[in-house]
């Protein structure tokens, strides 16, 4: 314990020393800070006395993380363009069977502008006369249907009706909304071809039916033939060109 006071001792005896040169340039005197360090001795025996009023009504700042306001980031519109394009044999699809492809020219003709509650109000025509054209094919096939099961040659009349021959009413069309909906429905290679004609293609291109053909074959057969090891010389991917591939045990290589 005594060590300790003679090293504090010491120490203050420095501060002291270093206190009484700079006292020159300082307007502090050695005095000034006794009587500073008296002063504290005093007030550390005796009753604290705060010099400073304290403000009661303060109050201190959270240092909990503050929630961050969402910004409301919205988009709205007002208006509508549509842009129209005419039809032209598409050459880029594959259909599930058949030729004469849907596709679009590459520039629109013209275009038509809507306000929001135009546009909807155009959606939903358009959507209902598409679920009763489709609602008129479901009827028209019941009747050749229900015609051969029950043994019965398709007459000239049946077989040149046209689902503009079939009649429906609203209280069907609503029927068919509630219980399935609408969806987008594949077109036949008679449709398409229809479909063609009507807006203006005149020649449509036989070879594309021979040439969608051999692609949905070459779809049918996925992988080589080769069991255990590939020989590059009668592998059928190493002919093609490619790797081959492996997702499980044999398939659809090996």
């Amino acid at each position: 314990m005594t060590g300790v006071l003679k090293r504090k001792h010491d120490e203050l005896e420095d501060d002291v020393s270093y206190i009484s040169a700079s006292s020159s340039s300082s307007p502090f005197s050695y005095s000034s800070v006794l009587s500073g360090w008296e002063s504290d001795a005093e007030n550390s025996q005796g009753s604290f006395k705060p010099t400073v009023a304290l403000n009661m009504d303060f109050t201190p700042t959270s240092i909990l993380k503050k929630n961050k306001r969402q910004k409301q980031n919205n988009v709205n519109f007002d208006r509508v363009t549509v842009f129209y394009f005419p039809r032209c044999q598409g050459f880029t699809t594959v259909p599930s069977c058949g030729g004469c492809t849907l596709g679009m020219a590459k520039k629109h003709g013209f275009s038509q502008e809507f306000t929001m509650s135009e546009f909807c109000k155009q959606q939903e025509i358009v959507r209902r006369e598409k679920m009763k054209d489709r609602l008129k094919e479901e009827k028209l096939e019941a009747i050749k249907l229900k015609l051969t099961m029950n043994g019965k040659k398709l007459s000239k009349e049946v077989k040149r009706m046209t689902i503009e021959d079939i009649l429906v009413d609203d209280v069907e069309i609503s029927n068919m909304n509630q219980k399935k909906g609408f969806f987008l429905q594949p077109y036949t290679t008679k449709k398409r071809s229809a479909l063609l004609k009507s807006m203006g293609v005149k020649k449509i291109n036989i070879k594309e039916k021979q040439q969608l053909q051999r692609i949905r074959l070459s779809r049918e057969k996925c992988g080589c033939d080769c069991r255990g090891f590939c020989d590059p010389e009668t592998c059928s991917c190493s002919s093609a060109g490619i790797k081959c591939q492996m997702d499980c045990t044999s398939f659809p290589c090996g």
